[in-house]
């Protein structure tokens, strides 16, 4: 779909914060965490089951959840027109979806770090603003 720069460069004038919320689900900077369990848990791995008891350190991937079918279809595609970019899990929760408060760890400078893609991006393609209202 975007077989040349000047259709990225398109799309990404289109809507940049979708644009760039997708290549962050993609290729996310924050790829795992980690918790500690508060109770103890059953998980089944490769068929078996295993107890994990409360205390337990804990790693998930986030990365992987990002590209999860059941929940992005074709996953590896790059697709800024998703409906669901708010789901991803690119900043250690759902930035901007309506229970974005109710994740434990979601990373406290997401909308700095958009900000600034933004304005990195948009002086690269040429849509940055030319003039900044600062409050005096």
């Amino acid at each position: 779909a975007y077989g040349t720069s000047a259709k990225m460069v398109a799309k990404y004038r289109a809507g940049p914060e979708a644009y760039i919320r997708e290549t962050l689900r993609m290729d996310p900077p924050v790829t795992s965490a980690t918790s500690v369990l508060k109770e103890a848990t059953t998980v089944k791995l490769a068929g078996k089951d295993f107890e994990m008891p409360a205390g337990m350190f804990n790693q998930y991937v986030l990365s992987m959840a990002n590209r999860d079918p059941s929940v992005f279809p074709s996953p590896d595609v790059f697709d800024p027109d998703r409906g669901n970019l708010s789901e991803a899990l690119t900043w250690n929760g759902a930035f901007g979806a309506p229970d974005e408060a109710s994740y434990p760890r979601i990373c406290p400078g997401r909308h700095l770090s958009m900000d600034l893609a933004r304005a990195v991006i948009g002086h690269a393609v040429g849509t940055a603003a030319t003039s900044v209202d600062v409050p005096v």
